[in-house]
């Protein structure tokens, strides 16, 4: 899991970061650019991308990752890996 800063500068990122226990990175993107290079409209957006760098799901708006159906979806993602 990465999460994306748009416009906003790394140090602000990383106090915020810190606050809040994130146990993940933060990519920073200063000229918020990356929601066209990634094809999302706005956020939040949550994409799912392989080991090969391929985007595999896309989901634009909240959602609960901790729900049954989506921890279905990352595992069977996961799966194939391998195929």
């Amino acid at each position: 899991m990465v999460a994306v800063s748009l416009r906003e500068r790394a140090e602000v990122v990383r106090e915020f970061a810190e606050d809040f226990g994130f146990g993940f990175p933060v990519w920073v993107d200063p000229g918020g650019e990356s929601p066209a290079r990634f094809g999302v409209p706005g956020h939040p957006s949550t994409l799912l991308i392989d080991s090969g760098g391929r985007i595999v799901g896309r989901v634009i708006g909240e959602r609960d990752w901790r729900r049954p159906e989506a921890r279905r979806l990352v595992e069977w993602l996961l799966e194939q890996r391998g195929r």
